[in-house]
Protein backbone atom coordinates (compact mmCIF):
# COMPACT_ATOMS: atom_id res chain seq x y z
CA UNK A 1 0.00 0.00 0.00
CA UNK A 2 1.97 2.65 -1.32
CA UNK A 3 0.61 6.51 -0.30
CA UNK A 4 2.74 9.08 -2.01
CA UNK A 5 1.75 11.67 0.58
CA UNK A 6 0.79 15.08 -0.76
CA UNK A 7 4.04 16.69 0.92
CA UNK A 8 6.63 17.86 -2.12
CA UNK A 9 6.86 21.62 -1.84
CA UNK A 10 6.94 21.62 -6.21
CA UNK A 11 3.71 19.31 -6.12
CA UNK A 12 2.11 22.00 -3.89
CA UNK A 13 3.18 25.02 -5.68
CA UNK A 14 2.64 23.69 -9.32
CA UNK A 15 -0.25 21.50 -8.68
CA UNK A 16 -4.02 22.83 -9.14
CA UNK A 17 -5.52 21.38 -5.94
CA UNK A 18 -8.72 22.08 -3.95
CA UNK A 19 -7.96 21.83 -0.07
CA UNK A 20 -11.31 21.17 2.13
CA UNK A 21 -10.52 21.11 5.89
CA UNK A 22 -11.20 17.51 7.76
CA UNK A 23 -11.94 17.98 11.11
CA UNK A 24 -12.93 14.05 13.04
CA UNK A 25 -13.52 13.77 16.34
CA UNK A 26 -12.69 9.88 17.59
CA UNK A 27 -13.58 7.35 19.78
CA UNK A 28 -12.83 3.21 20.03
CA UNK A 29 -10.15 0.66 21.08
CA UNK A 30 -6.58 -0.40 21.11
CA UNK A 31 -6.26 -3.61 21.57
CA UNK A 32 -3.09 -5.53 22.20
CA UNK A 33 -1.39 -8.45 20.06
CA UNK A 34 2.05 -9.43 19.93
CA UNK A 35 4.95 -7.66 21.93
CA UNK A 36 9.07 -8.70 22.03
CA UNK A 37 11.97 -7.41 23.42
CA UNK A 38 15.28 -6.90 21.34
CA UNK A 39 18.52 -5.80 23.17
CA UNK A 40 21.46 -4.07 22.33
CA UNK A 41 25.25 -4.11 23.64
CA UNK A 42 26.81 -1.34 21.38
CA UNK A 43 25.13 1.18 21.97
CA UNK A 44 23.41 -0.28 25.15
CA UNK A 45 19.51 -0.05 25.29
CA UNK A 46 16.45 -2.36 25.48
CA UNK A 47 13.11 -1.76 23.07
CA UNK A 48 9.97 -2.95 23.83
CA UNK A 49 7.59 -4.17 20.09
CA UNK A 50 3.80 -4.78 20.50
CA UNK A 51 1.28 -5.11 17.79
CA UNK A 52 -1.69 -3.14 19.02
CA UNK A 53 -5.09 -3.23 16.87
CA UNK A 54 -6.85 0.12 16.76
CA UNK A 55 -10.48 0.76 15.53
CA UNK A 56 -11.92 4.16 15.66
CA UNK A 57 -15.17 5.76 14.70
CA UNK A 58 -14.16 9.09 13.07
CA UNK A 59 -17.59 11.50 13.37
CA UNK A 60 -17.75 14.82 12.04
CA UNK A 61 -16.45 18.31 14.16
CA UNK A 62 -18.90 20.53 13.21
CA UNK A 63 -17.48 23.84 13.41
CA UNK A 64 -14.53 22.83 11.12
CA UNK A 65 -15.27 19.64 8.96
CA UNK A 66 -15.57 21.16 5.42
CA UNK A 67 -18.88 19.68 3.22
CA UNK A 68 -16.99 17.55 1.28
CA UNK A 69 -14.53 16.26 4.52
CA UNK A 70 -18.26 14.82 5.96
CA UNK A 71 -18.21 12.14 3.25
CA UNK A 72 -14.99 10.89 5.21
CA UNK A 73 -16.83 9.84 8.70
CA UNK A 74 -16.60 6.62 8.91
CA UNK A 75 -14.42 3.61 10.70
CA UNK A 76 -10.47 4.10 10.19
CA UNK A 77 -8.92 0.55 11.78
CA UNK A 78 -5.17 -0.09 11.52
CA UNK A 79 -4.96 -3.86 12.22
CA UNK A 80 -1.54 -3.87 12.86
CA UNK A 81 -0.26 -0.89 14.95
CA UNK A 82 3.57 -1.29 15.37
CA UNK A 83 5.03 0.68 18.13
CA UNK A 84 9.14 0.62 19.27
CA UNK A 85 9.29 1.60 23.04
CA UNK A 86 12.34 3.10 24.42
CA UNK A 87 12.50 -0.04 27.40
CA UNK A 88 8.75 -0.47 27.96
CA UNK A 89 5.45 0.45 26.89
CA UNK A 90 4.88 3.72 29.48
CA UNK A 91 8.52 5.46 27.97
CA UNK A 92 8.91 7.31 24.70
CA UNK A 93 8.01 5.04 21.68
CA UNK A 94 7.55 5.70 17.55
CA UNK A 95 4.71 3.94 15.87
CA UNK A 96 3.37 3.48 12.28
CA UNK A 97 0.73 1.34 10.54
CA UNK A 98 -1.47 1.14 8.00
CA UNK A 99 -5.15 2.03 7.62
CA UNK A 100 -8.38 1.43 6.05
CA UNK A 101 -11.04 4.14 6.42
CA UNK A 102 -14.42 2.53 5.29
CA UNK A 103 -17.16 5.54 5.39
CA UNK A 104 -20.39 5.40 4.03
CA UNK A 105 -20.03 6.36 0.30
CA UNK A 106 -16.10 5.93 0.43
CA UNK A 107 -13.18 3.92 0.79
CA UNK A 108 -9.55 5.51 1.96
CA UNK A 109 -6.76 3.52 2.58
CA UNK A 110 -3.14 5.11 3.52
CA UNK A 111 -0.44 5.15 6.41
CA UNK A 112 -0.16 6.75 10.35
CA UNK A 113 2.82 7.04 11.87
CA UNK A 114 4.07 9.12 14.91
CA UNK A 115 5.31 9.27 18.41
CA UNK A 116 3.90 7.57 21.72
CA UNK A 117 4.04 8.78 25.12
CA UNK A 118 5.11 12.43 24.37
CA UNK A 119 3.84 15.97 24.86
CA UNK A 120 3.94 18.43 22.09
CA UNK A 121 1.71 20.80 23.41
CA UNK A 122 3.99 21.74 26.30
CA UNK A 123 5.68 25.46 27.50
CA UNK A 124 6.88 27.46 26.80
CA UNK A 125 5.47 27.89 23.85
CA UNK A 126 1.94 26.41 24.63
CA UNK A 127 -0.17 26.42 27.93
CA UNK A 128 0.34 23.78 30.39
CA UNK A 129 -1.60 21.07 28.84
CA UNK A 130 0.88 18.78 28.32
CA UNK A 131 4.55 17.35 29.66
CA UNK A 132 7.26 16.22 27.78
CA UNK A 133 6.77 12.75 28.59
CA UNK A 134 3.03 12.60 28.37
CA UNK A 135 2.42 9.20 28.78
CA UNK A 136 -0.91 7.80 27.05
CA UNK A 137 -0.88 10.36 24.17
CA UNK A 138 -0.01 8.70 20.08
CA UNK A 139 0.61 12.39 18.27
CA UNK A 140 1.39 11.74 14.39
CA UNK A 141 0.54 12.18 11.56
CA UNK A 142 -2.16 10.09 8.40
CA UNK A 143 -1.72 9.90 5.26
CA UNK A 144 -3.76 8.56 2.36
CA UNK A 145 -5.82 8.15 -0.52
CA UNK A 146 -9.67 7.24 -1.70
CA UNK A 147 -9.50 4.49 -3.51
CA UNK A 148 -13.15 3.82 -3.78
CA UNK A 149 -16.30 6.70 -4.06
CA UNK A 150 -19.66 6.70 -4.98
CA UNK A 151 -18.87 10.00 -5.81
CA UNK A 152 -16.04 10.06 -8.61
CA UNK A 153 -14.48 13.72 -8.13
CA UNK A 154 -13.83 12.33 -4.70
CA UNK A 155 -11.36 8.78 -6.23
CA UNK A 156 -8.34 9.71 -6.14
CA UNK A 157 -8.32 12.77 -3.69
CA UNK A 158 -5.68 12.44 -0.51
CA UNK A 159 -6.19 12.66 3.20
CA UNK A 160 -3.19 14.78 5.25
CA UNK A 161 -4.44 15.01 8.98
CA UNK A 162 -2.69 15.03 12.20
CA UNK A 163 -4.15 13.25 15.10
CA UNK A 164 -3.63 12.51 18.98
CA UNK A 165 -5.15 9.62 20.27
CA UNK A 166 -5.38 9.45 24.12
CA UNK A 167 -5.29 6.19 25.53
CA UNK A 168 -4.72 3.91 28.97
CA UNK A 169 -0.88 3.27 29.15
CA UNK A 170 1.22 0.51 30.29
CA UNK A 171 4.17 -1.30 30.48
CA UNK A 172 3.05 -3.42 27.80
CA UNK A 173 1.81 -0.58 25.75
CA UNK A 174 -1.57 0.62 26.63
CA UNK A 175 -4.82 -0.86 25.90
CA UNK A 176 -9.03 -0.19 26.17
CA UNK A 177 -10.80 2.67 25.30
CA UNK A 178 -9.53 5.76 23.29
CA UNK A 179 -10.62 8.78 22.40
CA UNK A 180 -8.62 11.84 20.02
CA UNK A 181 -9.17 13.74 17.69
CA UNK A 182 -8.04 14.00 13.30
CA UNK A 183 -7.09 17.28 12.09
CA UNK A 184 -6.28 17.78 8.62
CA UNK A 185 -7.53 18.14 4.77
CA UNK A 186 -8.85 16.61 2.22
CA UNK A 187 -6.68 17.41 -1.58
CA UNK A 188 -8.32 16.75 -4.85
CA UNK A 189 -6.88 17.88 -8.18
CA UNK A 190 -8.72 20.21 -10.22
CA UNK A 191 -10.28 18.09 -12.87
Amino acid sequence: MAVTCFDNPSDIWQQKVCINPLSKNLKGTLTPGEKKTDSCSVPPCKTLKTIHRLKVEAKINTPCDSRVARSFSGTIVVEKLITAFDEDGSRRGVHAGDFELVATTLKATGRISGLTNQGSHRLPVFSDCQKCNDRGVMEGRLCGQVVESQDPALKGCQIVATYRIKFDPSITGGSGAIAGVLEGVVICRCQ
